[in-house]
C-alpha cells in the first residue's frame, strides 16, 4: 500500500489536472458567448468599419442607359462625355440580357470596357444587377449573385472608381435573399476587397428590416416613390435612419423616368424639391432611368443644377452633411 503522503500528492495532482481541465472549458464557453455577443452586436447597432458612408460622391448618380451609337453598339465615349457635360460624377450601369424592345443594357464584356474608360474620366461607376423577380437574367453568372459579387469585387481592385453593386427590387425578392443567402453575397466581397459596397434597392426602411440584413449589407438605395411631391421625405429619411439605428448609409432613389404607375414622369419642380431634400437628408442620392441625350431635357437640366459648377446650395455636396455612424440628437 501507497502512504498517506503518496495518496495526497496523487490526489492534489488529479484536483490541479481537474481544474485545469475546467478552467479551460470556461475560457472557451466565454470566448464562445463573446463571439455570439460580437455577432449579434453586429446584427443590431454596430457600425462597420468598412462602410464608406459617402460612397455615392458629391453629386447625384445616374442610373441610365448608355448612349447608342450609330451602329447600335453602346457608345462608352458619349456616355461618359455627357456625364461630364453635366457635372455629373457617378453612374450606375445595369448589365441585363438584350430585350427585343426597350433600352439597350450593358453586358459583362461592355461593362468592364465603361468601368476601365470612365476611371481617367473621374467617374465613379455602380453596378446594378436584375432579381429574379424580373428574371434574374444579369449574364454570364445570372441568379449566382455571390459570384456576380465576387467577380465585381475582383475587378473593382484593379479599377478603384468601380465603388459597388446594387441588386434592383431587392425588396420584392426577400423570399430568395434571406439574410443567410445575403451573408454569403456579402461575405463573397468582403474577402476580397472589403471596400467594395453591396446597397440593394429597397421602398422601405422598417427595424425588422435593418435587423435581419444590417449586418450583411453596407446601406441601401432607399426610394421614394411618390412622383407628386416631396411632402414629408424629410420625415421619412429621419424615420428610416431611426429604424436602421443608423448602423449604414441610406441613398435617396429619386425617378427621372417615368415607373409604370406613373407614366406621364416626374414634374421638374417637383423633381428638382426631391433631389434636395434628398441631398440634404439622405447620404447620396440615385437617380432612376435619367435619359442621357444631347435633347432639350428639363430634368437632366435640373440634375446638372446638382453636379460640380451646378447653380443650386448643395451643388456637388450631395449628403455630405448626413449623419455617419451615429443617430441624430
Amino acid at each position: 500500500m501507497r502512504s498517506c503522503n503518496t495518496c495526497n500528492t496523487s490526489m492534489n495532482r488529479a484536483r490541479l489536472r481537474f481544474t485545469s481541465l475546467g478552467a479551460w472549458r470556461a475560457v472557451a464557453l466565454l470566448c464562445v458567448l463573446s463571439l455570439s455577443a460580437a455577432w449579434a452586436y453586429a446584427g443590431s447597432s454596430q457600425v462597420k468599419q468598412e462602410i464608406d458612408w459617402h460612397a455615392m460622391g458629391s453629386t447625384p448618380c445616374i442610373w441610365s442607359a448608355p448612349v447608342v451609337g450609330a451602329h447600335g453598339g453602346i457608345d462608352v465615349a458619349a456616355t461618359i462625355r455627357i456625364l461630364k457635360e453635366n457635372g455629373l460624377s457617378c453612374y450606375g450601369a445595369l448589365i441585363w440580357r438584350q430585350r427585343e424592345h426597350g433600352t439597350k443594357p450593358f453586358d459583362w464584356a461592355s461593362f468592364k470596357k465603361f468601368v476601365a474608360a470612365a476611371k481617367p474620366a473621374g467617374i465613379n461607376v455602380w453596378a446594378i444587377l436584375i432579381p429574379p423577380s424580373e428574371g434574374g437574367d444579369s449574364p454570364p453568372f445570372n441568379r449566382d449573385y455571390v459570384r456576380w459579387v465576387r467577380e465585381l469585387a475582383k475587378l473593382s481592385l484593379k479599377y478603384p472608381n468601380l465603388k459597388g453593386v446594387s441588386i434592383d427590387d431587392f425588396f420584392w425578392d426577400y423570399k430568395f435573399f434571406t439574410p443567410a443567402y445575403t451573408r454569403q453575397i456579402y461575405s463573397a466581397k468582403q474577402k476580397v476587397n472589403p471596400r467594395f459596397q453591396f446597397l440593394p434597392t429597397i421602398y422601405g426602411l422598417d427595424r425588422d428590416f435593418a435587423q435581419r440584413y444590417g449586418n450583411c449589407i453596407d446601406g441601401v438605395w432607399l426610394f421614394w416613390r411618390d412622383l407628386e411631391g416631396a411632402v414629408a421625405l424629410d420625415i421619412w429619411i429621419k424615420d428610416s435612419r431611426l429604424a436602421a439605428k443608423n448602423r449604414f448609409p441610406i441613398y435617396g432613389g429619386i425617378y427621372g423616368g417615368a415607373p409604370h404607375w406613373h407614366k406621364q414622369g416626374a414634374n421638374p419642380s417637383i423633381f428638382r424639391t426631391t433631389i434636395e431634400t434628398t441631398c440634404k437628408y439622405a447620404n447620396g442620392a440615385v437617380i432612376w432611368q435619367m435619359p442621357l441625350t444631347k435633347n432639350p431635357n428639363p430634368l437632366l437640366d435640373v440634375a446638372r443644377s446638382f453636379g460640380v459648377g451646378g447653380s443650386r446650395k448643395l451643388a456637388n455636396h450631395c449628403g455630405t452633411d448626413a449623419p455617419r455612424g451615429s443617430i441624430d440628437p
